[in-house]
């Protein structure tokens, strides 16, 4: 994810620390900065925001919040979007048909819209972190994407037909993106659609029938939530990823949806003082209440191992932004709708522990066990076997657990040569030598000599056993085979296979 620092100091009142000293704090506790570099008068971050924070970290506020977080500055207030809803726009139709995989679809028309190239301050932004400034519309969602997290599209309102309908794809439906590729679409595929056909990839990619060009007057802007598997598999699919399809993919809150709307509206009229807002259609049936977690103080203070007083941890909690009521020694903490990441006791502790700095935890000596551990015998026999052998110049392979014939058959086989458990390591084990042999002079040997390790299944049960060969000496087994009796002080019980090449038994 590409940060700008200037785009980052719009966040703050207050100047922010130096680009290198503010990518040492966030790689301490946020995610690792890969690389930090000067852009014109800029400096752009490549900060790898890991999945269980990019619910709510993909964009400038994410970053701009966490900044604020572990460096105690403060954010600046944020304004009240405010822009009038003009009369006589119209407000399109929507209809939801997948409301499992929908959660959330706004959708407003914006009239009287001028498309043009975008002011000079909006196209360094997007420029910035490598984006390409397309026109002032377009810009417009990317901007508003890149700095709240929501993604948007804009169709062009003259090309729509009638209303808009969320549904699968039917049968020979077909998307030409706006790249020009056209999709062949499966009836698992979740596609926005009006009248005629489709008008996007749901989630995804949007479709070059309803796109914004220079001659459009009138656009539905659209924000919606989809479901975070189906974005991904589609995406994998059709191989469309998209800015749009990674963040969807990350599961954001449906509330990102209707504040995305407002604020990307609120910029489109600053960008095109003669636009008309109008109301949004707002499909959102399934609001979920806020979640509470609730964690002691004293699991916390254990499972960070360090104390911590009241006071410090409420400090770190508010600064992240989260609700904290404290009953005694227990805090029933609410996070924000966009931190989906925080589910159990455990987050609440992590949270804490990265705002106080992981480099305040004191070091100490892990407890004495209070009992002896038992050694495992048959890990003990299968190390001095190995060590042995290893010295007298053997080298171990690791063959494959499946054959082609067995006792224990597997229910559902990869391939018809892995349909059984092997019921020895004779079949793979001699492939493999033979196959080594061959390649002996690569090796620059005229002598092969290995031996494995592993588990064989038989009607009996399971067992260990062990395997050793050589080509073309088959001295060196015989020769091999009393030191192994010597080590293990008693006899070996297996047999020979192929000759006296390859000498097989249960250990």
């Amino acid at each position: 994810m590409k940060i700008s620092y200037q785009w980052l100091q719009s966040y703050f009142i207050k100047k922010l620390p130096a680009p290198e000293a503010l990518a040492e704090r966030l790689a301490l506790g946020f995610a690792e900065v890969e690389s930090v570099e000067k852009n014109g008068n800029d400096v752009v971050f490549d900060i790898k925001v890991l999945p269980d924070r990019a619910c709510y970290a993909l964009s400038h506020r994410g970053v701009a919040k966490e900044v604020s977080a572990l460096t105690g500055l403060q954010t600046r207030e944020e304004e009240a979007l405010s822009f009038p809803i003009s009369r006589g726009v119209r407000k399109i139709a929507v209809r939801m048909e997948e409301p499992t995989l929908c959660p959330r679809y706004t959708a407003r028309v914006v009239d009287n819209v001028s498309v043009g190239p975008s002011p000079k301050w909006l196209r360094e932004r997007l420029e910035a972190i490598g984006e390409r400034s397309i026109n002032n519309i377009v810009d417009a969602t990317n901007f508003t994407m890149f700095d709240i997290g929501q993604p948007l599209h804009a169709f062009d309102a003259d090309k729509v037909r009638g209303g808009i309908v969320v549904r699968k794809a039917r049968d020979c439906d077909t998307l030409v993106t706006l790249d020009g590729k056209t999709l062949s679409l499966g009836k698992d595929a979740l596609v926005i659609a009006d009248d005629e056909g489709l008008l996007a990839l749901a989630g995804v990619k949007g479709g070059k029938r309803a796109e914004v060009t220079a001659e459009t007057k009138a656009i539905i802007l659209e924000a919606a939530s989809f479901d975070a598997t189906l974005v991904r598999r589609t995406s994998q699919l059709y191989g469309v990823r998209t800015e749009s399809s990674r963040r969807f993919e990350n599961n954001l809150t449906p509330l990102f949806a209707g504040e995305g709307s407002a604020a990307c509206a609120a910029l489109i009229q600053k960008l095109c003082q003669s636009a008309r807002v109008g109301s949004p259609a707002d499909i959102f049936p399934k609001k979920k209440k806020p979640k509470t977690i609730r964690v002691s103080r004293d699991f916390l203070c254990t499972s960070l191992g360090m104390d911590v007083n009241d006071k410090t941890i409420l400090a770190a909690l508010k600064a992240l932004c989260l609700a904290v009521k404290k009953k005694g020694k227990t805090l029933a903490v609410t996070p924000p709708p966009e931190r989906r990441d925080l589910t159990l006791p455990e987050d609440i502790v992590e949270e804490v522990g990265r705002v106080i700095g992981y480099s305040q935890i004191p070091e100490n000596k892990l407890p004495l066990l209070s009992i002896e551990p038992t050694p495992n015998k048959q890990t003990q026999i299968e190390d001095a076997v190995r060590d042995l052998l290893t010295a007298e110049g053997f080298s171990e392979v690791l063959t494959s657990s499946f054959a082609a014939q067995g006792e224990v058959a597997i229910e559902k086989p990869l391939a018809a040569d892995k349909a059984f458990c092997r019921p020895d390591l004779w079949t793979n084990f001699h492939a493999a030598l033979l196959k080594n042999f061959s390649n002996a002079p690569l090796l620059e040997t005229e002598t092969v000599r290995q031996f494995e390790i592993g588990r064989v299944f038989t009607a009996k049960g399971e067992g260990r056993a062990l395997i050793i060969g050589s080509l073309p000496a088959k001295q060196i087994v015989l020769e091999v085979l009393v030191k192994l009796e010597q080590v293990l002080g008693r006899k070996l019980s297996g047999k020979f296979c192929g000759g006296e090449n390859i000498y097989e038994c249960f250990i």
